[in-house]
């Protein structure tokens, strides 16, 4: 699973704060290691897992699809969620999300980005305040 928020800045954005564009990387980047952290907390917490089947025809979440859940950041302006979790060589959280004949969709996916994005942008008007920028 690769779940992200791509960012992109109107040039008009950067103008209202005197930038041209440059000054907003380490604000930025900080921006998306707390974003990440809350990232992989909630989804872990809204990711089906033991005990909390929705299915109508007897399926129980075993926790694997939890536990395969990671956080990584390849740059510093780049951060994802991952999920190692397999079957019949697919990601297995898209079964989880979109559902199957056989299991309801929970859209655990689309609820984790809900919630995220608010604090994202929390998150980057702080750091700009504490860069100064702001």
């Amino acid at each position: 699973m690769q779940m992200g928020v791509k960012v992109s800045f109107n040039p008009d954005y950067f103008k209202k704060l005197g930038l041209n564009g440059k000054g907003f990387e380490d604000p930025l980047s900080k921006t998306i290691d707390h974003t990440l952290h809350d990232s992989e907390t909630i989804i872990k917490k809204e990711v089906p897992r033991p005990g909390h089947s929705q299915s109508k025809t007897g399926y129980e979440p075993t926790g694997n699809l939890q536990r395969s859940i990671s956080k990584n950041k390849p740059n510093p302006l780049i951060g994802e969620l991952r999920s190692s979790a397999r079957s019949n060589g697919r990601p297995y959280w898209q079964y989880v999300n979109y559902g199957t004949c056989k299991m309801p969709a929970n859209p655990f996916v689309i609820r984790t980005v809900n919630q995220v994005i608010p604090k994202f942008k929390e998150y980057f008007h702080e750091e700009l305040k504490r860069a100064g920028i702001l």
